[in-house]
């Protein structure tokens, strides 16, 4: 069944650019994954980009990522030294920008 309200979404896209030869990215990842269970009952939408994988290259151009980790929420763009403040207000400013008529 198709609910009313099942037009909104919710929650909005994270892109995390990482890699395998990324220390600190380990780090934010587990940042962004408490974050995603504590606040959000794991219900965000976290794209994982490898910038090392031939695939990823198109994307990580197109996004201008020049270094990892760098986390993209709607318009707000985090890098390098990510912490877990910045990190939830870039995700609840993703939730204003997010919310879309389709």
């Amino acid at each position: 069944m198709l609910y009313p309200w099942s037009w909104l979404r919710l929650y909005p896209e994270i892109l995390f650019f990482t890699s395998v030869y990324c220390a600190p990215c380990k780090s934010v990842e587990k940042k962004l994954s408490k974050i995603n269970l504590s606040m959000f009952g794991n219900k965000l939408n976290i794209t994982k980009i490898d910038i090392s994988k031939a695939e990823n290259l198109d994307l990580t151009k197109k996004k201008n990522i020049l270094s990892v980790p760098t986390i993209i929420v709607g318009d707000k763009r985090l890098s390098t030294n990510i912490d877990e403040e910045d990190l939830v207000d870039a995700i609840l400013q993703g939730f204003l920008s997010s919310v879309k008529i389709s």
